[in-house]
């Protein structure tokens, strides 16, 4: 449910950085919004501790202390505020480990694999390599791809809205599971997949996937869930060629047109 601005009386913000982890409390003022006090405490989210939000919490219990109010109840944040315990609103950002770092696929390198790149360099996310059906590498190389880079999230993407989904099973959610791949930081975490693929029938499949060694998925609106984008991508998977002379043919017509 969205927070009525006008009723936001406390913010609290954290901030994990590669070293420090940074917290502030901002309150409602007269007529305005005031930093009332500031914590920070070394990030967590290497190894001994491999837990982020090991270093979020001892930065928000600086803040506490310095603060006079109660904001924790163990660890969990209190929110809504009540009196003056809890805050409001909780917003985090981070930057610790590099940045995010995601592996992005999609059914046709030049269509659906530019969309899922555009949207997770749109995000903020570093984007260690696109994989697509006309890519040119075989299975076993996108495979072993994958197990080297160890991104910390993979985005599928391909399909319009009712038309393939096969196609993105075989390439996405397979591959993915005999890749095995492993986290970047932290030996226990489940590396998630986001699916941003056909709705209709994609979001079906990702529900039955099988939960024995297959990573935790998830799924958002399409990313191209126009249905005029079908007919290059199933002529694109018989012939990689073919959105290359899709394109050239379009940019043709264009030309003749003006």
């Amino acid at each position: 449910m969205a927070l009525d601005p006008e009723t936001i009386r406390s913010i609290l913000a954290t901030d994990c950085g590669s070293t420090t982890t940074k917290a502030i409390l901002i309150e409602q003022r007269g007529d305005g919004y005031r930093l009332v006090v500031r914590g920070e405490a070394p990030t967590t989210v290497e190894a001994p501790f491999e837990d982020v939000t090991r270093g979020v919490l001892n930065a928000v219990r600086e803040v506490e202390e310095l603060a006079g109010r109660k904001i924790l109840d163990g660890d969990r944040i209190v929110t809504p505020q009540s009196g003056d315990e809890g805050v409001d609103l909780y917003v985090s950002t981070s930057s610790a480990g590099g940045g995010l770092q995601m592996m992005v696929s999609g059914l046709v390198l030049q269509m659906t694999g530019e969309s899922a790149q555009r949207a997770a360099l749109g995000a903020g996310a570093i984007v260690m390599d696109v994989i697509a059906l006309n890519d040119g590498r075989r299975p076993h190389e996108k495979i072993r791809r994958l197990r080297q880079l160890r991104p910390d999230m993979i985005l599928l993407s391909g399909g319009t809205d009712g038309g393939d989904v096969q196609a993105r099973r075989r390439d996405g959610r397979d591959r993915s599971r005999a890749a095995d791949p492993k986290a970047r930081l932290g030996a226990g975490y489940e590396l998630p997949v986001i699916y941003a693929g056909n709705t209709r029938r994609g979001r079906a499949m990702v529900q039955r996937a099988p939960r024995r060694r297959a990573p935790r998925s998830a799924w958002c609106r399409n990313l191209r869930p126009d249905a005029r984008a079908r007919e290059p991508e199933a002529r694109a998977r018989r012939d990689p060629r073919a959105v290359h002379g899709a394109r050239d043919g379009a940019r043709a017509r264009a030309t003749r047109s003006s």
